[in-house]
Parts: C-alpha cells; sequence; structure tokens
C-alpha cells in the first residue's frame, strides 16, 4: 500500500550530490547513478526499478500571476510533497525546470507500476499553501519500468521522459511506458503504422454494459476503441491509452473517430433488429479533440445515424474537457447541430475538473458519467457517499440522467442505488466483451424481464425515476 510518511525525507541525499537551491532536492546528476542502484536492488527479488517524471503542470501561470517568487514556493513544496514517500529506497530529485523524478525500487509488475503513477497523482492533487494562496497544479507523470531487456539505464530514463511528455501532451494525467511494445510503437513509425492499421481494418470496438441501476436491466453499452495490432502484445489487442496519444499527435484521431460512431450505429442497429419491439437500447461514443473540432464533425456523425438507420436519440457521444480544448466555442456550435436532430450528450469524468460545472450551466446536456475516482471508495468514505449524493441531486435539478463508472461491487451499487444514480457500469455489471457476446446478455435481460422495457429510449426517461 502506497502511503505518505509524516516526515519529509529525500531517501538519502549523499553528501557529495549536487542540490537544487530551489527545492533542495538533488539535481538530475544523480538520477542514473540512482536508477542503477534500484535496478541492482530490485533483482534478488525478481522486483523492478522505476523511473517516474512528475511535470507541474500550470506553472508558468503561477510565475505570470503571482511572481517568480510563487513559482519557487510552488516548486519547493512540490518536492516536500515527492520526497514524503514513505516506500523502501524511494529518492527524489529535481530534474530541470518544472520537472521532477523519483525513483523507486522492489516494485513487482507493471499493475504495480500503475498504482505508481495514481498515487503520484492523487499526491499532488490537494492544493499547496503558497505565499497565502491555495493554489492547485495539473500534475503529468510519465514512468518506466525496468525489464532484463532494456539496452542501458538511460534508455529507461528516456523512457520514463517520454512517457511525461506523452501525458501531458495529451492531458491523460499519467502513461506508463510498456517496455513490451517498445521500438514497434514509437513516435517515429506513429503515422506509418496507424495508416496500415486503418487500411487493414485493424480496429474494433468492444462494449461494456450499462444497467439500471433499480433492475439490473441493460439499457446500453458504452463503445469502446481496441486496435488488433499484431505482434504488439500476447493477444495483439491494444487499449486506448496506448495508442489514443498517438492519434491525436499525428491527426488521424478525427478518422477513426468517425469510423468509431458509425460503427456503434451499425452495432446498435443490428442489435435493435434482434431485441425487436422487447428492448430499444442505446450506445455512447467517447470523442476525441480533433474529430470534434473537425469541420465536418456534425455532418458526419448525422450521417452515421442516416446511414445505420437508428434513432438519433439511440446514439449518445461522450464529451470530456480534454477534448474540448482545441476550439470550445466551435465544438460547442458543432454539438449543438447534433443535439438538435436529436443525438444525446454526455459530459464524461463529471466532478474532476472546475470547468465541469460550467459546461452544465453553457450547454444543453442529457447526461453525466460520475467518475470512477467517487465510486473507488464509496463503501467507506461517508465524503465520497456526500458528493455522489450532490452531484446527482444537481443533475436531476438540471434533467439530467447519472452514470456511474466504475462500479465493481454489489457492495458500491446498493449504495449508488440509495443515493438516486440512475444507471451504472463496471466490472459489477460486465467487462468490456466484443459485440457478439454482448448481445446474449440484452436477449436474455429483454426476455426476462418484458416488464423492465418500456421500448422507449432509456435517455428519455424521467431522471430519478428508477
Amino acid at each position: 500500500m502506497l502511503r505518505r510518511s509524516t516526515q519529509a525525507t529525500s531517501g538519502g541525499i549523499p553528501p557529495t550530490a549536487a542540490v537544487d537551491q530551489i527545492t533542495g532536492l538533488p539535481t538530475r546528476a544523480s538520477l542514473q547513478e540512482w536508477t542503477q542502484e534500484a535496478i541492482t536492488r530490485s533483482r534478488p527479488s525478481s522486483a523492478r526499478g522505476v523511473v517516474a517524471f512528475v511535470d507541474v503542470g500550470l506553472l508558468r501561470d503561477v510565475n505570470d500571476s503571482y511572481g517568480a517568487d510563487a513559482g519557487d514556493l510552488l516548486l519547493h513544496a512540490v518536492g516536500q510533497r515527492l520526497s514524503s514517500i514513505d516506500l523502501p529506497g524511494t529518492r527524489a530529485l529535481r530534474y530541470g525546470g518544472a520537472q521532477f523524478a523519483v525513483v523507486l525500487e522492489q516494485i513487482p509488475n507493471l499493475s504495480a507500476a500503475e498504482e505508481v503513477a495514481r498515487y503520484l497523482m492523487e499526491l499532488l492533487t490537494p492544493p499547496f499553501e503558497v505565499g497565502g494562496e491555495r493554489l492547485t497544479i495539473s500534475p503529468s507523470v510519465g514512468l518506466a519500468l525496468s525489464t532484463d531487456n532494456y539496452p542501458s539505464v538511460q534508455e529507461l530514463v528516456n523512457d520514463a521522459h517520454d512517457a511525461v511528455v506523452q501525458a501531458r501532451e495529451d492531458g491523460t494525467g499519467y502513461v506508463v511506458h510498456d517496455e513490451t511494445k517498445r521500438g514497434r510503437y514509437t513516435t517515429r513509425v506513429n503515422e506509418s503504422r496507424l495508416i496500415e492499421a486503418i487500411e487493414s481494418n485493424e480496429f474494433l470496438l468492444y462494449y461494456q454494459p450499462i444497467v439500471r441501476l433499480d433492475t439490473t436491466d441493460v439499457v446500453g453499452a458504452e463503445a469502446l476503441l481496441r486496435w488488433n495490432a499484431p505482434g504488439a502484445t500476447s493477444t495483439g489487442l491494444l487499449f486506448p491509452q496506448d495508442f489514443l496519444g498517438m492519434l491525436e499527435k499525428t491527426g488521424l484521431g478525427a478518422q477513426v473517430g468517425n469510423w468509431a460512431v458509425l460503427e456503434a450505429c451499425r452495432q446498435l442497429a443490428e442489435w435493435n433488429s434482434v431485441l425487436g419491439a422487447r428492448a430499444t437500447l442505446f450506445v455512447t461514443c467517447n470523442l476525441g479533440g480533433r474529430q470534434l473540432a473537425a469541420p465536418d464533425f456534425a455532418e458526419q456523425v448525422l450521417d452515421a445515424v442516416r446511414r445505420a438507420g437508428i434513432p438519433a436519440g439511440g446514439l449518445c457521444l461522450d464529451i470530456t474537457e480534454q477534448a474540448l480544448r482545441f476550439n470550445r466555442s466551435s465544438a460547442w456550435a458543432a454539438l449543438r447541430d447534433v443535439k438538435q436532430a436529436g443525438v444525446k450528450l454526455g459530459l464524461d469524468d463529471f466532478g474532476t475538473g472546475v470547468s465541469s460545472v460550467d459546461s452544465l450551466r453553457e450547454f444543453p446536456l442529457d447526461l453525466i458519467r460520475i467518475d470512477r475516482t467517487f465510486i473507488e471508495g464509496i463503501e467507506v468514505s461517508g465524503e465520497d457517499q456526500s458528493i455522489v449524493r450532490h452531484l446527482t441531486a444537481m443533475a436531476h435539478d438540471l434533467g439530467l440522467v447519472t452514470v456511474a463508472e466504475g462500479v465493481e461491487t454489489a457492495a458500491q451499487a446498493t449504495i449508488l442505488r440509495s443515493l438516486g444514480v440512475d444507471l451504472a457500469q463496471g466490472y459489477e455489471f460486465g467487462r468490456p466483451q466484443p459485440a457478439h457476446e454482448i448481445l446474449a446478455r440484452f436477449d436474455r435481460d429483454a426476455a426476462e424481464h418484458p416488464d423492465h422495457w418500456d421500448n422507449r429510449a432509456v435517455l428519455d426517461y424521467e431522471p430519478g425515476s428508477g
């Protein structure tokens, strides 16, 4: 379990190490030595060493708004938090500019490295008290995990640094470099490999069931992009975090995103044809920034609905604040066009961004997704329960349907039901799966509980009625 120490330590700064004057931490001169030591000390237990880079977002804004002294105080405060990590052999340094590096040892696997990344994000999320002001940062984290195949310590450091750059540019929060794909899916080969994947029809959609919490019947599904890239992994299947950043950087995100909307609409038409009068389902699709910024965005979406022959209300487009970063005003204009045609609109990761509430006021949404960070601890955290209760009440007051993301236990589902949440998805109700597998679940629920279905698009029912 990762935890904060009550005392700040720097992992033991050697007397001869160069020290950064602003943070009091060692400088980048120590990074390679520390990394080698972490790798060496981890080997007897078959564990791994990890290099993590942390980029302090918004530092320039702090300098511009409050002055360079405030920026220096913020860097010092960030350094103190990073040096307070209470894990054996963990050491933090200032790499330079707005970047820090943390070296860890005895990390057992890639999953544990991802836990480290999430922990670092959580560690830096609370506001910093700087000169009487409460300042928040927008950190990005990039990690690389050592393996026996790494050619050098420097390559490990380089991959970790590339990961934090990708996390910062993509706005994904954190990126954990997967060494098993190095040399095959790098920035240098992105565009040609992605074009090949598009031409070879290597992209596909998986679907995660969305259920009504009052009945647990499946009422829809979220379409999730996958890349069937031969030789990339043991299964050949790559997940969005492995390639979405590449799609956006190369400008191919709009093309793949438009295909995903068309394919999801086609699949919904197939499901509705099989189910007939027993059920009316909906499907949700995530929008990428390039896709939303394209001048023909609305035309592409409405053409997909027409070609599939589905009711426009059967499609819900999920928007994130990140997808709006290209041009917010033109994005809203395009979304208004599809909304007027009957397509539903959802706001993803609700509650995690300060602009989420502004979006509710600014735009006619139909659905909000309550972020999984509020669901994970809801069984033991009164604060999380209170947050979900108030988010749900606010959504219902505005006529919006609520969806809880990442529901993994029956206890979580019971609590969410008591708090008035309408819909849910997560491993408790089904993992993402191919379309042909999910149809059986749709079919069974519609057949076993015909009284639960009223043949209306579920997003048209009165929020909070469940």
